[in-house]
């Protein structure tokens, strides 16, 4: 089969389509024909060797994530038929033609989502619910700061906070047309942090009090300007891939004390089945009654996959980014 296998660490180039062999079903396993892999900014980290591999060696398949056509059952698993349409965070890497799953990890699809739709659903969307229920929902935040608003996870947090009823959502983005997008999926306020003054714009929109959760997925000056604009008593939640070696200095510390502030991590593939298996028909429930906008319009082929791991680091892109074996 046709697969995108990392062969170094020296960026996208490093991606390469190969022919290797079909991956071999185990018990409780599904092997999924697969129809749209879906691309995160994890697997564009991993290019450089900035993400961890999981214990893999390279060369070894890309893709945490895709969606597709059950092809073969392992014995244990069922809560899904051959011929089904699914999507699932698979074992095996998602950039192939063929993938693993855990049976317990497949998603069960509904008619009228496209698999390109359907690929942003295992790990953007599951993360993006999970986040909100499990790190920001137990301090009752009337407010929320939401770090690249347009990508594949920022538009599911944007539109999610509004069903969990966070009373004030401010969406960040870098362009015009991702602001439009973010305030048209919901959020209150939209605020470009490429302008010097955005921070200001975001204490206006607060009356000068700050936000009660700062998600936060950035480092660099935005991630340090959102660090600072945590309220008293409100929560940091870093949930991105980024290398956060030294983003926590003396000066946050000690923001943390004098303000009462705490800081949370966040990683969907660390929390625990129960959480997860909870989780996934609450939001799947969303999908299902169309409550939910999915954007996955960048697809490519499975060949330009280091084409399209290059688009999304240039933050060209809005939404989930697919490739199609």
């Amino acid at each position: 089969m046709k697969a995108i296998q990392l062969h170094g660490f020296e960026g996208p180039g490093s991606a390469r389509l190969v022919d290797i062999d079909r991956p071999k079903r185990g018990a409780n396993e599904i092997l999924i024909e697969v129809k749209a892999s879906g691309i995160n900014y994890a697997d564009a980290l991993q290019t450089y060797g900035k993400y961890p591999t999981f214990g893999k060696e390279v060369p070894f398949t890309l893709g945490f994530e895709a969606a597709g056509i059950v092809r073969e059952l392992g014995p244990g698993v069922t809560n899904v038929k051959i011929g089904d349409p699914v999507a699932a965070a698979v074992s095996s890497g998602g950039y192939a033609e063929y993938a693993l799953a855990a049976g317990a990890a497949v998603i069960p699809l509904p008619s009228g989502l496209s698999f390109a739709e359907a690929a942003a659903l295992p790990i953007q969307g599951m993360s993006a619910y999970t986040m909100l229920k499990y790190a920001v929902m137990p301090v009752a935040p009337s407010s929320v700061l939401v770090q690249a608003a347009a990508g594949g996870v920022g538009l599911f947090l944007v539109q999610l906070a509004r069903h969990f009823g966070i009373g004030k959502v401010i969406a960040l983005a870098s362009s015009s047309e991702k602001l439009q997008l973010a305030k048209t999926l919901g959020a209150d306020e939209s605020i470009n942090y490429t302008e010097a003054d955005w921070p200001d714009q975001v204490r206006r929109a607060t009356d000068g009090r700050g936000v009660d959760v700062v998600l936060q997925m950035s480092t660099g000056q935005v991630g340090k300007e959102s660090f600072k604009l945590a309220a008293q008593g409100g929560r940091i939640v870093i949930f991105g891939a980024e290398n956060y070696h030294d983003s926590i200095n003396t000066e946050q510390v000690r923001q943390l004390i004098w303000q009462n502030q705490t800081i949370a991590g966040f990683a969907f593939p660390a929390l625990s089945p129960i959480q997860i298996a909870e989780s996934q028909p609450l939001f799947m429930d969303l999908v299902r009654a169309g409550k939910l906008r999915i954007l996955a319009e960048h697809v490519f082929p499975l060949a330009d996959a280091a084409v399209a791991i290059e688009m999304l680091l240039s933050r060209k892109t809005m939404g989930k980014v697919v490739l199609r074996p």
